[in-house]
C-alpha cells in the first residue's frame, strides 16, 4: 500500500507558497509547513517526504544549515533552496548550496514547469529506491 507523499516547504511568501501548492495538489502530494531546521529534520525523519523547499530565512538558521543537518543524519530527500527575493541569486549561492547537496536552487524565473519538473524527478527517484527495495526482498 503507498503512502501519500509530502513536500515541506518554509516560506512566507505567498506566491511562492500557491504555485508550490497548485503543483503539488495536482500530483496528489500533501504540503507541510515547516519554520525551523529542527522541525523540518522531525519531519523528514517520520515521513514520506518527496521534496523540502527551504528559503534562507528559518527561525534556526538558514537553508544551508538545513542541508547540513540532512547530510550529517543521512536523509536523502531532495532539498531545494529557495532563495527570498530579496536575495540575490549569484554564481556562489547556487555553488554553495550545490556543494551542500540542494537538489537544486529556485531562480526568481521559475514558473510552474519547472516545479513541475522537480516534482517528477523527485516521483521517479523514489519510485527506483521503492523498486530496489522490493527486488532485494525477493532475491
Amino acid at each position: 500500500m503507498n503512502r501519500k507523499m509530502r513536500a515541506l516547504i518554509d516560506s512566507p511568501d505567498l506566491a511562492l507558497w500557491g504555485k508550490i501548492t497548485r503543483v503539488l495538489e495536482s500530483k496528489g502530494i500533501d504540503l507541510v509547513r515547516f519554520r525551523s531546521v529542527g522541525q523540518a529534520c522531525e519531519a523528514l525523519a517520520r515521513t514520506d517526504t518527496l521534496l523540502v523547499f527551504g528559503e534562507n530565512r528559518l527561525v534556526d538558521g538558514t537553508h544551508e544549515d538545513l542541508l547540513t543537518a540532512a547530510k550529517e543524519v543521512g536523509l536523502h530527500t531532495r532539498i531545494v533552496a529557495a532563495p527570498t527575493k530579496s536575495e540575490r541569486l549569484d554564481s556562489a549561492t547556487y555553488s554553495k548550496a550545490k556543494e551542500l547537496g540542494a537538489f537544486d536552487v529556485l531562480r526568481k524565473c521559475y514558473g510552474p514547469k519547472n516545479l513541475e519538473w522537480e516534482v517528477m524527478c523527485a516521483i521517479g527517484d523514489k519510485e527506483k529506491v521503492r523498486a530496489k527495495a522490493a527486488w532485494r526482498g525477493q532475491g
